[in-house]
């Protein structure tokens, strides 16, 4: 690149892209240590006791823990109790961290709820709205949402929705991890334009005790009904909205026990719940994480077990890089990722080497900052700096380097190992024990490291990596 030539300025898009690995706050036991789950449950909730009886269900309002995490001294639903939930103002799901047993020979029930009139129904705890039915027909919220139309798809997430006939067009995508983190809710129906709205997509619970989970009841996180307007003489199809998909249920304890019922099944499509041929919503995810796993109940979803004891990331440990400025020129903090208005142009009568500044969050001082310019055309070119300015809490890297003319994307990485901060959580005097103890890996492997890769238009995604090079990954919401 000839510094002083006269062509067009530069046009460069900048994509704010980051891997990063980071040490996955787990801790190995000695041998001869018998191996616990720690729920990381600080008890301050007290204990959760709900006797039996065949009255209204007991609503819990999530409004005054707006995190959605209860921390539980033990937890018993006596049989005949149903426990209910009002949504917090997040709509977040609903976690029960548990320090003893937890014993449910009840229900508990996060499902989402079925249409009603012309709006959709509310997506349970963590779960997603359907969409609205008639003029203002819209499709479901969620990543697997169905689509909105004369036809309302109905919303997937462990499996695709079940359609009418051969009518596939609109149904949701599959999404979500069989390890259920993270801890996702199902996806709502669409709306129909003929009126009819969506159900709403089920719920997500996730409860973690350090002892054992008993259960010989029911936890329900099941996908609301779509809506009917009446057959008025047209197609069936044409007076149903779309099913929400079911939600996601995970047990972590050290022994789980009992022959309940989980049922993460999807909505139907049609009035209230009453079955139709019309098709129905995907199943959602069931997970168990415990290192005795003796569960003979049912299973409605899409199962997997094993022993993957991550249950929440400690908080303010979050890693993350980002690109600052390009030859001095700073970057805003909502790139737009397009070539036809770039985020950054850099004056061709720019000198190589440019200095590009990465900001560093949780990383380690002095690791290696990789930078990699992809230009539209031609190949990518990468240089290589290290994060010494600033603490590891918040730290920069200046890397040079030689830019061709034209229009690319930048992206920055790191690969590193953290200490300090982070190792300390493992002290058991510490609150962030959210990581259990043992550190095993559901094959069987510890954790290593975490990979987090944020890429602009598509969210962050985590994957954890076992010592043999194993990657767990984990989809963002």
């Amino acid at each position: 690149m000839n510094a002083s030539s006269k062509l067009r300025p530069q046009r460069l898009l900048i994509l704010n892209s980051i891997q990063v690995l980071a040490m996955v706050t787990v801790l190995s036991l000695p041998l001869g240590v018998i191996a616990q789950v720690n729920s990381g449950s600080d008890g301050h909730d007290g204990a959760l006791d709900i006797g039996g009886f065949g009255g209204p269900p007991v609503v819990i309002d999530m409004a005054d823990h707006p995190d959605g995490i209860y921390h539980y001294t033990s937890v018993n639903i006596s049989a005949g109790a149903r426990v209910t939930f009002t949504r917090n103002s997040s709509g977040t799901p609903v976690v029960w961290l548990v320090q003893g047993n937890c014993v449910i020979n009840g229900t508990v029930d996060v499902s989402g709820q079925s249409a009603v009139g012309s709006l959709g129904g509310a997506g349970g705890p963590g779960g997603f709205a359907g969409g609205n039915g008639g003029v203002a027909a819209s499709a479901g919220q969620g990543p697997g949402a169905g689509a909105f139309g004369g036809i309302a798809a109905s919303a997937s997430y462990g499996t695709v929705a079940t359609p009418w006939a051969d009518h596939t067009d609109g149904l949701g995508s599959v999404y979500g991890s069989q390890y259920v983190l993270p801890l996702l809710g199902g996806s709502g129906g669409g709306g129909n334009t003929s009126g009819a709205p969506g159900g709403g997509g089920g719920g997500a619970i996730l409860i973690a005790a350090s002892q054992d989970i008993a259960l010989n009841g029911v936890i329900l996180a099941a996908g609301g009904s779509g809506g009917n307007t009446g057959f008025g003489g047209g197609l069936p199809s044409d007076n149903y909205g779309g099913a929400g998909s079911g939600g996601a249920i995970r047990l972590v304890a050290t022994r789980i026990l009992g022959d309940g019922r989980l049922d993460a099944s999807g909505g139907v499509v049609g009035v209230l719940g009453i079955p139709s041929s019309i098709g129905s919503g995907g199943l959602g995810r069931v997970r168990m994480d415990g290192m005795n796993i003796g569960f003979g109940g049912q299973v409605v979803g899409v199962f997997s077990q094993g022993f993957q004891p991550i249950i929440i990331p400690p908080p303010n440990q979050a890693v993350s890089l980002a690109i600052q400025s390009v030859g001095g020129f700073a970057v805003a903090a909502n790139t737009t990722a397009s070539l036809t208005t770039p985020d950054v142009v850099v004056p061709a009568n720019q000198q190589n080497p440019v200095l590009i500044v990465v900001r560093a969050a949780n990383i380690p001082l002095n690791s290696e900052i990789t930078v990699e310019v992809k230009p539209a055309n031609g190949p990518t070119i990468s240089a290589v700096g290290i994060n010494n300015a600033g603490t590891q809490a918040s730290s920069t890297a200046t890397v040079s380097v030689n830019i061709p003319r034209g229009g690319g994307t930048i992206q920055a990485k790191a690969t590193s190992g953290i200490a300090g901060t982070l190792g300390a959580s493992l002290n058991r005097s510490q609150k962030y024990r959210s990581y259990a103890d043992t550190g095993l890996t559901s094959d069987g492997e510890r954790f290593a490291k975490v990979e987090v890769n944020a890429t602009l238009g598509s969210g962050q995604q985590i994957a954890y990596l076992a010592e043999s090079g194993k990657r767990y990954p984990i989809p963002a919401r």
